[in-house]
């Protein structure tokens, strides 16, 4: 197995056209518009779409996205962002909701 193919099995960056996807996509999860995750349109995230724009065209893409500050893989890395972690909030003892 090739260099490149190695690195985008794990999810690493060779070029600025390789997709800006992070795993967290948006668009196919809650139907939004724009990916809050990469920053691509809807129609962008087609991956039949997507592999069949030229590389200028892509980089453009990733470009436009950096710009405007969602956490493409080209510039973060190859790091996920990490979740933070929710703690149930303690009502309390003085809460309704707590004395039954």
């Amino acid at each position: 197995m090739s260099g490149k193919n190695l690195s985008a099995l794990r999810g690493e960056c060779t070029s600025l056209a390789d997709s800006p996807c992070i795993g967290w996509c948006t668009v196919r999860q809650f139907g939004d518009k724009r990916c809050k995750g990469c920053g691509r349109h809807d129609y962008e995230c087609d991956s039949t779409y997507w592999n069949a724009l030229p590389d200028w065209k892509k980089k453009l893409i990733n470009l436009r996205n950096a710009g405007d500050g969602y956490q493409i893989k080209h510039i973060k890395g190859n790091s996920r962002p990490i979740p933070r972690i929710v703690v149930n909030n303690t009502r309390p003892k003085d809460h309704p909701e707590t004395q039954y």
